[in-house]
């Protein structure tokens, strides 16, 4: 998540665009920019950037599930592709990764990559 207002964040859809190439089809990428405010409070979001990694989550939540990192599920994930269009990626999801802040690309590729402990 990122927002043109917030200084720190403007690189992070770049960064984005070009791991997303790199990654090819081995991650799906969603850029969000401008979030509303009740995006950002639904996902507890106080700074921007913010880099999340969702995971396929099974279709029905299990007690106790110790792979998600909060409680957050969602049926569908919204926002562009690195390409620009509006992509919609139906779930449900789980939140299984987060990142705070500006972050160099080789961190966001070990973090969030194919290749990360999340995935």
């Amino acid at each position: 998540m990122s927002a043109p207002w917030a200084g720190p964040s403007r690189p992070a859809p770049t960064v984005l665009r070009e791991l997303a190439r790199r990654w090819g089809g081995a991650m799906q990428v969603l850029i969000v920019e401008d979030p509303s405010d009740a995006v950002l409070d639904a996902w507890s979001i106080e700074v921007l950037p913010t880099w999340l990694r969702f995971v396929p989550a099974p279709s029905e939540p299990s007690e106790g599930a110790a792979d998600a990192i909060l409680p957050i599920r969602l049926d569908e994930l919204t926002g562009h592709s690195p390409d620009g269009e509006l992509t919609t990626l139906l779930g449900p999801w789980s939140l299984v990764h987060r990142r705070t802040g500006a972050q160099p690309k080789h961190i966001v590729e070990a973090e969030f990559g194919p290749e990360s402990p999340a995935g």
